[in-house]
């Protein structure tokens, strides 16, 4: 067998277990449904990927590196322009209305369904911490107030919108989820003053304290 014929047996393999795994939950699904929708035999699967654990955690890596590239991606476009990142950050969720995403966060799927240091959830919280190491460094080049906490804030306003995505009817869904991101960014912002009784802007750099 030729080296692109491997190739092309495993990406088969790869390509059917990802969307059975995330359409259907990994659990529910077994490896001779995988080995017959792939088209390949058990020998071949088990080629490449010895046990099932082996092939989520395979699934589990190229979803992580489709989110890598695309996180990249957005921020190499905008390279004097974190602000801009942040926002198509957002915008990137929301363009075909989190269809994409119809089922959910396929890391926080595969994470529900193990317990302890089983590799799906290992997955899951590598994935998270780095997109989270990212909004951090693009807040901290806005001089944001507290980078590390809106940091978290938005993966946390992110991971409720794609849960949101997958389980509610909701017209305004897109909608709600940019401006509640966008105000997590905002909020801490130098140049984001708030209104006083006497009509001047104060900074929060200024804070005022009530007795």
């Amino acid at each position: 067998m030729t080296v692109r014929r491997i190739s092309e047996a495993r990406e088969r393999i790869l390509a059917t277990a990802d969307r059975l795994f995330y359409d259907e939950g990994i659990h529910a699904v077994g490896i001779q449904r995988i080995v017959e929708e792939a088209a390949v035999t058990r020998v071949t699967l088990y080629r490449h990927f010895p046990s099932k654990d082996d092939l989520v955690s395979a699934y589990l890596s190229r979803r992580a590196d489709h989110d890598h590239a695309q996180v990249d991606g957005i921020i190499a476009a905008h390279p004097d322009d974190p602000r801009a990142a942040l926002t198509e950050l957002a915008t990137a969720l929301t363009r075909d209305d989190f269809a994409g995403i119809s089922r959910g966060c396929p890391f926080i799927n595969a994470s529900a369904e193990f317990t302890g240091s089983h590799p799906a959830r290992l997955h899951a919280g590598e994935i998270r911490r780095w997109v989270v190491e990212r909004l951090e460094e693009l807040l901290r080049r806005l001089d944001h107030r507290d980078p590390v906490t809106a940091a978290q804030q938005l993966m946390m306003v992110r991971t409720g919108a794609v849960v949101s995505g997958a389980l509610d009817v909701n017209d305004r869904l897109s909608a709600d989820f940019l401006q509640a991101w966008e105000k997590l960014i905002d909020d801490g912002l130098p140049s984001h003053g708030v209104e006083t009784t006497s009509g001047f802007a104060t900074s929060w750099r200024e804070p005022r304290h009530f007795a």
